[in-house]
C-alpha cells in the first residue's frame, strides 16, 4: 500500500481498479441496493442503463443520445430545471455579462438562426437584397421596421404557414408594412377592395 504523500504511477492505479473491480464490479449496487451480480449483468447484457435517480434499469430509449448515462432523459430534465430554479439570479447575470461582452458575435448568431428558421442563410440575404436594389421587393423602402434593420422574409404561407420556410415558397424580402398588407391579402382576397371602398367614404 503506498504511504501517504507517494505518488501513484497511473499503472499502479488501473491495476487496483482491475483488482476492486474483480472484487465486485458493481459495488453500489450490489451493496447500497442489494441486486445479485446475476441481475446487474444480465440487465446490462439486454442493453439497459442504470439510472441514478430512478433507481432502476431502463432501456436505451430512455436516454436518447446522452453520453452521460447517470440519469434518464426524464430525471436529467427534472435535475435541470431544478438546478436552474435553484441557481437562477446567478445564471441570468453571468448570460447578461457574456451577452454584454460578446454583443456583435450574438447579435449575428440569433440573426444567422433567423435565416436558417427560412430556410436561408445570410448569403441568400445579402445575394437577394442585391437583386431588389437594397430595399423592399413591394415599396423599395430601405429601412425594413422600427423593430429590425433587417426587411422580412417572405414566403407562401400555404406552403409553411408557421414561421418557416424552404427554397420552394420563400419569395423575396419586404419591409414591415407591405408584410403585413400582403399577409392580409393572401388572408383575405377582398381586402384591397374593402380598403379602398373605406378610403372612398371619407375622400
Amino acid at each position: 500500500m503506498p504511504s501517504k504523500g507517494s505518488k501513484v504511477s497511473e499503472e499502479t492505479r488501473q491495476r487496483m481498479r482491475e483488482s476492486w473491480k474483480a472484487r465486485d464490479p458493481h459495488p453500489c449496487l450490489t451493496g447500497k441496493y442489494g441486486l445479485s451480480e446475476e441481475t446487474i449483468r444480465a440487465e446490462l447484457a439486454a442493453g439497459k442503463t442504470w439510472c441514478g435517480s430512478c433507481k432502476a434499469f431502463l432501456d436505451p430509449s430512455h436516454y436518447g443520445a446522452s453520453k452521460k448515462k447517470q440519469r434518464c432523459n426524464a430525471c436529467q430534465s427534472k435535475f435541470n430545471k431544478a438546478n436552474y430554479h435553484k441557481h437562477r439570479e446567478e445564471k441570468l447575470a453571468s448570460r447578461k455579462a457574456y451577452y454584454r461582452a460578446n454583443l456583435e458575435s450574438e447579435k449575428r448568431k440569433r440573426k444567422n438562426e433567423f435565416f436558417r428558421r427560412y430556410g436561408a442563410s445570410r448569403e441568400w440575404y445579402e445575394a437577394k437584397l442585391e437583386e431588389q436594389g437594397g430595399g423592399c421587393a413591394i415599396c423599395g423602402a430601405t429601412i425594413p421596421d422600427s423593430r429590425s434593420k433587417y426587411l422580412f422574409v417572405d414566403h407562401n404561407h400555404d406552403c409553411h404557414p408557421v414561421r418557416q420556410a424552404c427554397d420552394k415558397c420563400r419569395r423575396g424580402l419586404l419591409c414591415g408594412r407591405c408584410n403585413s398588407s400582403l399577409e392580409r391579402i393572401e388572408t383575405d382576397p377582398q381586402w384591397g377592395i374593402k380598403a379602398l371602398a373605406y378610403l372612398g367614404r371619407y375622400a
